[in-house]
Protein backbone atom coordinates (compact mmCIF):
# COMPACT_ATOMS: atom_id res chain seq x y z
CA UNK A 1 0.00 0.00 0.00
CA UNK A 2 1.27 3.45 -1.27
CA UNK A 3 1.63 6.26 1.76
CA UNK A 4 -0.18 9.54 1.04
CA UNK A 5 1.34 12.44 0.51
CA UNK A 6 1.37 15.36 3.04
CA UNK A 7 -0.65 17.41 1.29
CA UNK A 8 -3.04 14.59 0.47
CA UNK A 9 -3.03 13.58 4.78
CA UNK A 10 -3.42 17.48 5.27
CA UNK A 11 -6.07 17.94 3.34
CA UNK A 12 -8.09 14.47 4.47
CA UNK A 13 -7.70 16.29 7.70
CA UNK A 14 -9.53 19.34 6.12
CA UNK A 15 -12.65 17.21 5.32
CA UNK A 16 -14.06 15.76 2.76
CA UNK A 17 -15.08 18.44 0.67
CA UNK A 18 -11.94 20.13 0.76
CA UNK A 19 -9.91 16.81 0.17
CA UNK A 20 -12.20 15.64 -2.94
CA UNK A 21 -11.83 19.65 -3.98
CA UNK A 22 -8.16 19.18 -4.14
CA UNK A 23 -7.82 15.90 -6.08
CA UNK A 24 -10.55 17.46 -8.03
CA UNK A 25 -8.25 20.26 -9.32
CA UNK A 26 -5.46 18.05 -9.60
CA UNK A 27 -7.04 15.53 -11.73
CA UNK A 28 -8.36 18.53 -13.76
CA UNK A 29 -5.23 20.25 -14.35
CA UNK A 30 -3.34 17.41 -14.87
CA UNK A 31 -5.13 15.98 -17.44
CA UNK A 32 -3.84 16.27 -21.52
CA UNK A 33 -4.44 19.12 -22.94
CA UNK A 34 -1.68 21.91 -24.94
CA UNK A 35 0.59 19.85 -22.62
CA UNK A 36 0.71 16.04 -21.86
CA UNK A 37 0.97 14.31 -18.60
CA UNK A 38 4.44 14.16 -18.81
CA UNK A 39 4.86 17.37 -19.72
CA UNK A 40 3.04 18.84 -16.87
CA UNK A 41 5.23 16.12 -15.08
CA UNK A 42 8.51 17.50 -15.56
CA UNK A 43 7.25 21.04 -14.73
CA UNK A 44 5.89 20.05 -11.41
CA UNK A 45 9.44 18.64 -11.05
CA UNK A 46 10.87 22.06 -11.92
CA UNK A 47 8.88 23.44 -9.89
CA UNK A 48 9.72 21.49 -6.68
CA UNK A 49 13.35 22.02 -7.03
CA UNK A 50 12.57 25.69 -7.96
CA UNK A 51 11.03 25.91 -4.53
CA UNK A 52 13.25 23.66 -2.14
CA UNK A 53 10.76 20.99 -1.63
CA UNK A 54 12.87 17.74 -1.09
CA UNK A 55 9.44 15.73 -0.49
CA UNK A 56 7.86 17.32 -3.30
CA UNK A 57 11.30 16.36 -5.55
CA UNK A 58 10.74 13.13 -4.80
CA UNK A 59 7.06 13.08 -5.90
CA UNK A 60 7.27 14.71 -8.63
CA UNK A 61 10.12 12.33 -9.90
CA UNK A 62 8.40 9.41 -9.56
CA UNK A 63 5.16 10.88 -11.19
CA UNK A 64 7.85 12.01 -14.25
CA UNK A 65 8.91 8.90 -14.27
CA UNK A 66 6.57 6.80 -14.40
CA UNK A 67 4.41 9.57 -16.83
CA UNK A 68 7.29 8.99 -19.66
CA UNK A 69 9.99 10.98 -18.66
CA UNK A 70 13.52 9.58 -18.46
CA UNK A 71 16.40 10.71 -16.13
CA UNK A 72 18.00 13.33 -18.81
CA UNK A 73 15.03 15.04 -19.36
CA UNK A 74 14.56 15.19 -15.01
CA UNK A 75 18.27 15.92 -14.84
CA UNK A 76 17.75 19.51 -17.35
CA UNK A 77 14.39 20.46 -16.09
CA UNK A 78 15.83 20.09 -12.58
CA UNK A 79 19.00 22.38 -13.74
CA UNK A 80 16.48 24.92 -15.44
CA UNK A 81 14.77 25.19 -12.33
CA UNK A 82 18.24 25.58 -10.56
CA UNK A 83 19.27 28.67 -13.23
CA UNK A 84 16.02 30.15 -12.34
CA UNK A 85 16.36 30.16 -9.25
CA UNK A 86 19.66 31.26 -9.07
CA UNK A 87 18.45 34.05 -11.11
CA UNK A 88 15.63 34.77 -9.21
CA UNK A 89 18.28 35.18 -6.00
CA UNK A 90 20.38 37.58 -7.92
CA UNK A 91 17.18 39.83 -9.38
CA UNK A 92 16.83 39.80 -5.59
CA UNK A 93 20.31 40.68 -4.30
CA UNK A 94 19.85 43.73 -7.18
CA UNK A 95 18.12 45.39 -4.49
CA UNK A 96 21.64 45.91 -2.86
CA UNK A 97 22.35 48.17 -5.77
CA UNK A 98 19.95 50.66 -4.58
CA UNK A 99 20.43 52.03 -1.75
CA UNK A 100 17.39 53.95 -0.69
CA UNK A 101 18.47 55.52 2.32
CA UNK A 102 20.63 57.77 0.60
CA UNK A 103 18.64 57.92 -2.14
CA UNK A 104 21.88 57.33 -4.23
CA UNK A 105 22.39 54.29 -7.19
CA UNK A 106 25.70 52.21 -6.63
CA UNK A 107 27.77 51.51 -8.96
CA UNK A 108 29.78 48.24 -9.62
CA UNK A 109 32.44 48.82 -11.56
CA UNK A 110 35.04 46.27 -12.50
CA UNK A 111 38.72 46.93 -12.22
CA UNK A 112 40.44 46.88 -15.62
CA UNK A 113 43.58 44.29 -15.84
CA UNK A 114 46.07 47.49 -15.65
CA UNK A 115 44.70 48.15 -12.51
CA UNK A 116 44.36 44.33 -11.07
CA UNK A 117 47.85 43.80 -11.72
CA UNK A 118 49.37 47.29 -10.22
CA UNK A 119 47.11 46.14 -7.00
CA UNK A 120 48.18 42.88 -7.03
CA UNK A 121 51.94 43.54 -7.70
CA UNK A 122 51.98 46.34 -4.85
CA UNK A 123 50.69 43.41 -2.55
CA UNK A 124 53.60 40.80 -3.98
CA UNK A 125 51.16 38.57 -5.63
CA UNK A 126 51.55 38.08 -9.43
CA UNK A 127 48.53 37.53 -11.72
CA UNK A 128 47.91 35.23 -14.01
CA UNK A 129 48.95 35.87 -17.58
CA UNK A 130 45.81 34.19 -18.72
CA UNK A 131 43.02 32.13 -18.60
CA UNK A 132 43.03 28.46 -17.51
CA UNK A 133 40.40 26.13 -17.44
CA UNK A 134 36.68 27.20 -17.97
CA UNK A 135 37.97 30.75 -17.86
CA UNK A 136 38.87 30.59 -21.72
CA UNK A 137 35.46 29.57 -23.02
CA UNK A 138 33.84 32.66 -20.67
CA UNK A 139 36.70 35.23 -22.51
CA UNK A 140 36.12 33.28 -25.45
CA UNK A 141 40.39 32.76 -25.56
CA UNK A 142 41.91 29.25 -26.71
CA UNK A 143 44.04 27.36 -24.63
CA UNK A 144 47.91 28.09 -25.75
CA UNK A 145 49.46 24.93 -25.19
Amino acid sequence: MERKTRPNRFTEVLGEDVDMAFKMLASEILKDGALTLKDKSIIGLACAVAVKCDDCVKAHKKQALKAGANEKEILEAAAVAGLVRMGSGFNTAYALLDDHSSRRKIEYKTKSQNEKNDNHKSEGKQMPKKPDGYLNAIYGKKEEK
